[in-house]
């Protein structure tokens, strides 16, 4: 019996020092978590911060396109606007003959 006390005694005390190292190694790697959720919290910090710049550099080059898309629209109404004006019979009779055809077609 006195053997007995003696292992468990023993293997009382070695869990004890497993419980120790188990919360150490609990409390190291609770440690290295908060100290890799800081640094992923910073890269995706740094990443939204690529992507927002990107975006507004794609937002000012489509606002750029827009504006010239504009200016080509514009420009393109004032010749249509033109050419109807110097022959307003030519775009009367361009425009009777392409709802003739649209007719043609809608009706089949």
């Amino acid at each position: 019996m006195a053997k007995a006390k003696t292992t468990n005694g023993h293997v009382g005390a070695e869990t004890a020092a497993l419980r120790e190292q188990v919360e150490q190694l609990t409390a190291a790697i609770e440690k290295m978590a908060k100290a890799e959720g800081a640094e992923a919290v910073k890269a995706a910090r740094d990443a939204a911060r690529d992507v927002a710049a990107r975006a507004a550099s794609i937002m000012d080059e489509l606002t750029g396109d827009a504006q010239a898309a504009r200016a080509v629209m514009d420009e393109g109404r004032k010749q249509l606007e033109e050419a109807i004006r110097e022959k307003p019979l030519m775009a009367i009779s361009i425009a009777a003959l392409a709802g003739f055809v649209l007719a043609a077609l809608l009706r089949r």
